[in-house]
């Protein structure tokens, strides 16, 4: 028998024991492969003929990752089925997979959470989409992020970026990013969205203390993140960040009281790219069959049961793949390079294929052109058709003398032709939409022959146009293929003024007067039952998400609500509040206490000068609907300022806006601040001549 040696574990061992975790979001949540994500999981979209989700897997595990968790909230069970049956539910693999599902999953924001709540995470994580196709060393970024954490306690997460021209086909607008970093220590100071808005506008804050900024827009967002973890309880406490993109705008915002920070590591070598849309499918598809991705690549990356009978395809020259048996392929087609062919596939005469991906057993008829079309197995295109930058998924038939144009996606099983030319961008499926209420039309609705063809079948897929970004920052794609239109000329104008009904308690938009009327519920009961403001965000912040608000609009009625409150006290809860008609004095007095008992709730809102345009808004709200109490909004723009909610500048830049003599409640607002900005502007008679005229001095 060996005696133990005794030997207490060191800080080295400790670090060789850590397992190297990984998180995984199979779901985009959003339509850009609509329609074939109705009936099938974008993770298990095939990319050169095998599923996106493999290239993700076995990046992670050439890398080193020990565990990968996959969280999904749609197509759960083939999702499942997939890994079950793949050679990563092997006892002898280097890597576990775990699939965690849930229907309540809503956006990635509610996975993390999830995450923190199931105490999965030990260490450092990898953070990615589950559509990320990459060879770039993981290694040394993690080993880069724990070095970055030893010297800031306060790092959190550290960005992956890859160096590329803004012109660089791998560069999708809809991902387009301005961001600001210290090049020293490449902490990240900035981030804009640039695809949202034609202009950037970089506060003076981030070059104060900074010896050097550098501005990027030459930054290619990766979608890989390596997180610390502490991550997933901050997202636990936030329930307004919903994406990674609103977890770093959220870090930087509160950069200065939270101690937090987020670090960047920009490549200038090696791949990686995720295939959030059909542009970025169609620049990886094209990248994958010029082995940019190497060891990812169609000749190397095989199927755990094909590797007994060797390779599935043979490389080419001019980046052509052929399968190794099975292919008819007639002497007078010409396969042009970046071409990949499935096995018992059949290529008739006269027939062009060039810069496309071809599936299993399909069938290609003659004088036919594929340029840059994707068709995965078991196509049909009849003699004489054309198609250019396509998908057609499983299944899909095309009938003889058909011209498919850019953009097209045909879903499962759809039927066009013949003698038809499909538009530009259609989306067609199998079977039409229903009401969203029952899971069959009521009425059989019959295919259209303009649009299919008299033979075809098909029916239009519609997006849905009223998805929208919480901040309301980013542009709906109108393109599937993921280029959003260029931003117009009057983007950055403010929208146009909501009605607002006259007796108070209702707003034009249902889902806004719901949300309006639980922000009365939940703060009646916090002055009745004396509730923490704490409680009262986390409740205001469900009701946003269950009634999708924009973040402009919370800040708007939550103000409006606070104020509202001295009038709504002792009326009955649930359903719509009753409005009570106390005097001016007394509804002051009122007003006080509710100011006091909310403030930690104003602060959580009204952070930046942005959020404060919003409150002001609510208080123009507010006088529209309580013109008898308006001579309480000086008082109430008083106790902001003293309160540090509102600022000097945000005030006066607010009042600049109209002139007091302006119908509506804009100008009724400012004529009540009458008594109140000649205090708050006393120490600059300048500016306030400039833009402000008693009535008195008439």
């Amino acid at each position: 028998m060996v005696a133990s040696t005794g030997k207490k574990l060191g800080k080295s061992d400790l670090k060789q024991e850590e397992i190297l975790q990984a998180v995984v979001a199979a779901d985009n949540f959003n339509d850009r492969f609509a329609p074939i994500t109705k009936d099938h999981p974008w993770v298990l979209m095939p990319l050169v003929n095998r599923p996106l989700i493999d290239y993700t897997l076995q990046y992670l595990c050439n890398e080193g990752v020990q565990e990968t968790f996959i969280f999904c909230g749609s197509h759960t069970d083939k999702i499942r089925d997939y890994i079950k049956e793949s050679k990563w539910s092997d006892p002898k693999s280097k890597m576990s997979v775990i699939v965690i599902s849930s229907e309540d999953y809503l956006s990635v924001g509610d996975m993390i959470r999830d995450l923190d709540a199931k105490a999965l995470i030990r260490s450092d994580f990898v953070l990615l989409d589950g559509a990320t196709v990459a060879n770039m060393p993981l290694r040394p970024i993690i080993d880069e992020h724990r070095k970055t954490v030893a010297r800031d306690k306060g790092a959190l997460m550290t960005l992956v970026y890859r160096r590329l021209p803004p012109w660089h086909r791998r560069r999708c607008r809809e991902d387009d990013s301005v961001v600001a970093v210290n090049p020293e220590t490449g902490k990240l100071l900035h981030h804009i969205k640039s695809s949202t808005t034609s202009k950037c506008d970089f506060p003076l804050s981030i070059f104060q203390g900074q010896s050097r900024v550098s501005l990027h827009h030459d930054l290619q967002d990766c979608r890989i993140a390596v997180c610390s973890p502490h991550v997933p309880p901050i997202f636990a406490d936030n329930f307004d960040y919903q994406t990674r993109l609103d977890f770093v705008r959220g870090i930087l915002e509160h950069e200065e009281i939270m101690g937090n920070s987020i670090y960047t590591h920009i490549s200038n070598s090696h791949y990686a790219a995720s295939a959030c849309n059909l542009v970025m499918y169609d620049a990886i598809s094209q990248d994958v069959l010029q082995r940019w991705t190497h060891p990812l690549v169609p000749d190397l990356f095989l199927k755990e049961e094909e590797r007994e009978g060797g390779p599935v395809c043979i490389y080419h020259r001019d980046n052509i793949y052929k399968p190794v048996s099975g292919l008819q392929l007639s002497r007078s087609s010409i396969l042009e390079p970046s071409t990949f062919v499935g096995s018992g596939t059949k290529i008739g005469d006269n027939t062009i294929v060039a810069n496309s991906v071809i599936g299993k057993n399909c069938t290609i008829g003659q004088n036919v052109e594929l340029r840059n079309a994707y068709l995965w197995d078991n196509v049909v295109v009849e003699d004489g058709c054309r198609l250019q930058q396509c998908l057609l998924a499983t299944g899909v038939l095309v009938k003889r003398n058909v011209t498919i144009s850019p953009g097209c996606v045909l879903s499962f099983g759809v039927v066009v032709g013949p003698d038809i030319h499909l538009k530009k961008g259609t989306l067609l499926q199998s079977t039409p939409d229903t009401d969203g209420f029952e899971d069959e039309p009521a009425n059989v609705e019959e295919c259209d022959p303009a649009l299919v063809g008299k033979e075809g079948r098909g029916f239009l897929c519609r997006l849905d146009q009223d998805e929208e970004d919480e901040d309301n920052e980013e542009v709906m794609i109108e393109d599937v293929w993921g280029q959003p239109p260029p931003p117009s000329e009057d983007e950055d104008s403010a929208p146009e003024e909501e009605d607002i009904s006259t007796d108070g308690t209702t707003s034009p938009v249902d889902d806004t007067k719901l949300f309006y009327n639980e922000v009365v519920e939940s703060l009646q009961r916090g002055v009745e039952e004396n509730v923490k403001c704490d409680n009262l965000i986390l409740e205001i912040n469900s009701s946003r998400y269950a009634y999708n608000i924009a973040m402009r609009g919370v800040i708007a009625v939550v103000t409006r609500v606070v104020l509202e409150m001295p009038l709504l006290l002792g009326s009955s809860g649930g359903g719509e509040a009753v409005v009570q008609q106390p005097s001016a004095a007394e509804y002051g007095t009122k007003l006080r206490k509710c100011l006091a008992q909310f403030r930690a709730l104003l602060h959580n809102y009204i952070r930046d000068s942005e959020s404060m345009a919003d409150c002001l808004l609510g208080i123009e709200e507010f006088v529209a609907v309580r013109e008898q109490y308006s001579a309480a909004v000086g008082p109430i723009l008083n106790w902001m300022y003293d309160q540090e909610l509102l600022s000097e500048e945000a005030i006066t830049g607010w009042f600049r806006e109209h002139d007091p003599s302006t119908p509506g409640p804009a100008g009724l607002a400012r004529k009540a601040v009458d008594s109140f900005l000649p205090h708050l502007l006393a120490c600059d008679e300048l500016l306030y001549g400039t833009f402000y005229v008693s009535e008195r001095s008439l």
